[in-house]
């Protein structure tokens, strides 16, 4: 740790004492001060008087205690020294174990008499006293203690009994800082025995953590954690509780929707009555149109049937005529090829030749071969092209101009029914489109509407607050408005002050408020500044506009940060507890802290009862082995009705009647402040304003996607009307249409082309090999040049031949199915005569039964049987579901009461896990402070632990202390010699040392030391008392009381203005 920065040097401790500096504490030294014209004021919470009744060994005894810094109690052992230390430690509330002598405080009576009475005065006076409008400048604490029991009385001005509680006391203690069982403040003779000497690093350890409270700070960690988790398992079982609600409302509504279907029902039966009449006169008047169409269309397909057996004639003949010509010109094919000497005859002789020759050059002939092969399928490929081009140039010789209106008129065709596909795609596009900007707009609609009942709800819970917020302030003093106006208005401060602390402070479950303002009572009227000049500007202000009773005022730096109390929550909620931190809701961190800090709240229980209270003690739930670093030991619990048990190895129980709540009432326990409701106004507003823009970039969207849409179909339907035209113009043609062949001239050109392009580069190639090769394969050439001209012309004819025999395939192919066809289209024209002759008879019968015009002007598109079917299902519902109106209001009533229960609840544990989240990010932040707390502490203690041993000539000292072991080692050397080799006066100086570095560690308006030097040789007792003088004027507004039996010299202490008393011998029996 050597390596750590020394902070900066302040004229104040961490406690807010004034320092006074080395050179003051020296002139005072050399001076004799005389103090008794100008006598030193009482600071709050010093003891004033200590007396005792029948007390060990005091029969009646009493002390006076001054203001000043350091004061010293001298006497021969057994004179009563320490019992004044147990006296006091005692009176203000203390267990008899503190003291280190015995556990029963009835020991402590006096031999021979059957009680013992303590009285202490402390001082309340000054700008910092507490309630002085009740208590006055003194407060008196009386405890007497009986053979059995023991009691206590509070008094105030004019000895007036204000409370009897012990619970007072505590308030009081607290409010006052003062700790009666902290070894800091009171160190108790035994005690300060057996740290002296037989303290070993665990316990060091654990005295150095409970003087310095951070044991309070690592328990209230661990308390914070189990809250924590106890709370998410509330909020899990309110989900689920939700659910079942949302199961019982899905019964109710079924319920409701058949009511409501029921009411639709009845009203649309009237109108399927009124609606069966008219179907039933339009449907006669629809079935004479219907068969005079039938009629037409049937006559009109008569007339095509009988153009298409006349068309398949003539198409037989043309075929007859085709397939007569093709065979003749294969016939001539089959005999060029399989003839004698035909080409296939030639074609084996050369490719025997050729055989012999490749087999005695073929390594030579290999790369021939490759461009002998593409050049030779290059040819065929262009001989038939060429063919195919000739064959094309002659039928178009010979065609007329009808055919370039054929293909003219087809791509036209095909043109525009491509583009009404694609316009048709489009319009569906923009249907679909328009269609969610309709649901768009819907919901957008749907939310502005949810986010302005919101925002109603929203203005309703701000003037709320707002009333509330004024109340909760004139619970404080009337005054105090118009003071934290004027705080507002100074600007002298570096931070504004933080106060009354309650105002920051609510209590988010009413069942516990009372116990948990019992437990904050002291603290709720307190306000917090950040220093001490601040704190003098705030007391300008008070002594301005406080009537009566002043608030207290903590100092203490503003934080950032809130403590990690994790570890102590986490512990509570494992043992399945709730802690007093888990039901408060804290809208400022410095007030969180001061809180975690002064009242333990983390480390503080909620339970039922004090049977439960019993069963906890049992149980050991709060037992903990090992108590880490950021984990504090629960010390304390409340019940509802403001109980309080103090869980320790005595486990007290106080109880008090019941007062009316003061701070917390049934209006203060509001889950959001005002502050966090304006910014979800300004969120919400935020939202219908973007919402809005959002719904007329929607609306000029639909208009425009609405327009493209009636445009779209307008060019449909006139590009539908001229493909009708050109279809006519197209038939017209199609009646004088000739063969038509599977390639154009212009591909077939094309292709030619390509090929000639292929052929010129894979010439060039070939004859590059063969000016390699010429003189070898000259002839190899000649053959092959023979077997390529044979070959060719075989392939040739080859083709030639399979395509003369798929064409006239292809012929008889289309002739068979074109014959196939005249027998249907002879039967159709029958069947079409027949049912003319029935058409035309149905006609004449409904003529004649036609029924008068219809008097109405109304129409319907359904049928009567239709109609009557729906009629039928509506009377069937109405008759199975019959039911009285009180009946369906009932069912209403309760449907919506039942839905308006689920939705409060929905937001009620939406809000609370919303709230859960929020309590782990601040108990994780608190978990990560505790280990800088630590830290810190720790280089404080250190640098002032060596700063003192440098006084004494130690060298090399040090505080070890290990968090995870728990141990704290002390290591010092002097002359090189290790801590073995010391004595126990050296050892005593060592403890000593460190004892007067914890004083930094927390504030104690008085410190009670019995014999801290008592093994201390005379020299070193006179040095430590120097010393022990020098480190109280550090601390001046604190007394320090030391116990010694040892003589001193009262009259050069009392020239430092250090009084010395002098403990009588008391009378003792003969016993």
């Amino acid at each position: 740790m050597s390596n750590l920065k020394r902070p900066h040097q302040s004229t104040s401790d961490l406690n807010n004492n004034e320092i006074i500096s080395n050179s003051a504490v020296q002139s005072k030294k050399s001076k004799s001060v005389d103090n008794s014209n100008g006598k030193k004021p009482y600071t709050i919470g010093q003891i004033k008087e200590l007396r005792m009744l029948n007390f060990m060994c005091h029969k009646n005894f009493s002390i006076e205690f001054h203001p000043t810094s350091m004061q010293i109690v001298t006497g021969a052992n057994g004179s009563g020294k320490s019992t004044i230390a147990n006296a006091i430690c005692l009176c203000l509330g203390a267990q008899a174990r503190t003291t280190g002598r015995t556990t029963n405080v009835q020991s402590f009576i006096r031999k021979g008499d059957t009680h013992a009475e303590l009285s202490v005065t402390l001082a309340n006076e000054g700008a910092e006293a507490y309630k002085p409008e009740i208590y006055g400048k003194n407060i008196h604490i009386i405890r007497r203690i009986g053979a059995k029991q023991s009691s206590y009385k509070i008094l105030g001005e004019n000895r007036q009994v204000i409370s009897t509680r012990k619970e007072t006391i505590d308030e009081i203690n607290q409010a006052l800082s003062i700790s009666p069982e902290n070894p800091l403040c009171v160190l108790h003779q035994e005690i300060a025995k057996t740290f002296l000497l037989h303290s070993d690093p665990q316990k060091k350890y654990q005295f150095y953590m409970k003087v310095s409270q951070l044991d309070q700070i690592k328990q209230a960690y661990e308390a914070a954690v189990y809250t924590v988790q106890s709370i998410y398992q509330r909020i899990n079982n309110m989900k689920d509780r939700h659910e079942v609600m949302l199961r019982t409302i899905e019964l109710l509504e079924r319920d409701v929707k058949k009511i409501n279907i029921r009411r639709e029902q009845d009203k649309k039966q009237h109108e399927l009555e009124a609606e069966l009449i008219l179907a039933r006169g339009m449907e006669t008047q629809q079935e004479l149109v219907k068969l005079q169409s039938e009629l037409d269309q049937t006559q009109k397909s008569k007339d095509i049937i009988e153009a298409r057996i006349i068309e398949a004639t003539n198409q037989i003949r043309y075929f007859d005529q085709q397939i007569e010509t093709l065979a003749g010109e294969k016939s001539d094919l089959e005999k060029d090829l399989n003839g004698r000497s035909g080409l296939r005859e030639l074609k084996l002789h050369f490719a025997k030749d050729q055989k012999e020759m490749k087999l005695m050059i073929y390594r030579l002939s290999r790369e021939c071969e490759k461009h002998h092969e593409t050049l030779k399928d290059n040819e065929q490929g262009r001989i038939r092209l060429k063919k195919y081009i000739d064959e094309f140039e002659a039928i178009n010789r010979q065609s007329n101009n009808s055919e370039e209106q054929r293909v003219n008129l087809n791509e036209e065709i095909q043109n525009r029914k491509r583009q009404s596909t694609e316009w048709n795609k489009t319009m569906e596009s923009l249907t679909d489109d328009l269609n969610i900007n309709d649901d768009n707009i819907r919901k957008n609609q749907s939310t502005i509407n949810c986010i302005q009942n919101e925002l109603k709800q929203k203005q309703n819970d701000i003037d709320e607050l707002k009333k509330i917020e004024t109340d909760k302030t004139n619970i404080y003093g009337a005054w105090v408005p118009e003071c934290l106006k004027a705080i507002e208005r100074d600007t002298r401060y570096h931070k504004k002050p933080i106060g009354p602390i309650g105002r920051h402070i609510r209590c988010i479950e009413p069942r516990w408020s009372y116990a948990v303002e019992k437990h904050l009572a002291a603290s709720m009227s307190s306000f917090i500044c950040t220093d001490n000049h601040d704190e003098h500007i705030l007391l300008e202000l008070f002594s301005k506009y406080c009537r009566g009773y002043r608030p207290t005022i903590i100092v203490k730096r503003f934080s950032e940060e809130l403590p990690d109390v994790s570890g102590t929550l986490e512990r509570v909620q494992r043992a399945n507890l709730l802690s007093v931190y888990q039901v408060l809701k804290i809208d400022n961190i410095t007030v969180a802290c001061v809180l975690i800090d002064h009242k333990q709240i983390e480390a503080t229980i909620l339970i039922e009862d004090l049977q439960e209270a019993t069963r906890i003690r049992q149980s050991g739930v709060l037992r903990w082995d090992r108590i880490y670093g950021k984990v504090k030991q629960v010390g304390e619990a409340l019940t509802y009705d403001g109980s309080n048990i103090k869980l320790d190895k005595a486990f007290r129980i106080y109880t008090n009647d019941r007062q009316p709540a003061r701070y917390f009432t049934s209006n203060s326990t509001q889950a959001l402040s005002i502050e966090e409701l304006n910014t979800d106004i300004k969120r919400l507003h935020d939202q219908i304003k973007q919402t809005n823009l959002s719904m007329n970039e929607l609306k000029t969207i639909r208009q425009t996607t609405k327009d493209n849409l009636d445009k779209i179909k307008n060019m449909i339907n006139e590009n539908n009307k001229k493909i009708i035209e050109l279809n006519q113009q197209l038939d017209r043609l199609n009646s004088t249409m000739p063969t038509a062949y599977d390639y154009s001239l212009d591909e077939l050109q094309q292709k030619l082309k390509e090929c000639d392009v292929v052929h010129h580069a894979a010439t060039k190639n070939f004859e590059e090999a063969k000016e390699k090769m010429e003189v070898e394969h000259q002839r190899l050439e000649d053959v092959k040049r023979n077997l390529e001209n044979i070959e060719k012309k075989f392939d040739s004819k080859t083709s030639e031949s399979a395509i003369l025999t798929e064409k006239i395939n292809n012929e008889i192919a289309e002739r068979q199915q074109i014959q196939q066809q005249i027998p249907k289209f002879i039967k159709k024209c029958s069947q079409f005569d027949e049912d003319i002759a029935k058409y035309q008879e149905q006609l004449n019968e409904l003529n004649k039964n036609k029924p008068k015009k219809l008097k109405t002007s109304k129409t319907t598109d359904r049928s009567v049987r239709d109609i009557q079917q729906e009629l039928d299902v509506i009377n069937h519902f109405l008759m199975s579901n019959e039911d009285t109106i009180e009946k369906r209001q009932q069912i209403i009533d309760e449907f919506r009461a039942k839905r308006l229960a689920a939705q409060e609840f929905k937001r009620l544990y939406e809000r609370c896990f919303r709230q859960v989240q929020s309590l782990e990010k601040f108990v994780n932040k608190r978990k990560e402070r505790f280990g800088q707390i630590a830290d810190e502490h720790q280089y404080l203690l250190r640098h002032k632990f060596k700063d003192l041993m440098e006084k004494y000539r130690f060298d090399d000292c040090d505080i070890k202390i290990d968090h995870k072991k728990e141990e704290l080692e002390i290591s010092i050397k002097k002359n090189k010699r290790s801590a073995s080799s010391f004595s126990g006066g050296e050892r005593s100086i060592s403890t000593f040392c460190f004892l007067i570095a914890l004083w930094g560690s927390i504030y104690q308006p008085f410190r009670l030391l019995d014999e801290i030097d008592i093994y201390m040789d005379n020299e070193k007792r006179n040095s430590c008392l120097e010393h022990l003088y020098e480190n109280t004027q550090y601390y001046s507004s604190s007394q320090h009381v030391i116990f010694t039996p040892q003589a001193i010299d009262s009259t050069l202490w009392k020239r430092l203005n250090v009084p010395v008393f002098c403990m009588p011998t008391p009378k003792r029996s003969l016993e």
